[in-house]
């Protein structure tokens, strides 16, 4: 089943995308699987939601990695 029928089928408030690498140094050693499994993954996800017309409805949480943030500016973090 594609990710497009799938979300078509479930028509979810919200998805949540858990297939993210999230080690760095396995990101160096296979590229091309962090990319389809972080980026393209996420894309086709994001591009499901978008061709059925559920962005209004549909909430996407994506998992990744704090590598993206950088270091810490502050305990707790603040979400605004």
């Amino acid at each position: 089943m594609n990710i497009t029928r799938l979300v078509q089928e479930v028509q979810s408030d919200e998805i949540y995308n858990l297939a993210a690498m999230s080690h760095v140094h396995v990101s160096f050693q296979t590229p091309e699987y962090v990319g389809n499994a972080d980026g393209l993954g996420t894309l086709r996800i994001l591009e499901a939601v978008r061709l059925l017309g559920l962005t209004e409805k549909t909430r996407i949480y994506q998992a990744s990695t704090s590598e993206l943030y950088g270091l810490v500016q502050e305990v707790p973090q603040r979400t605004d």
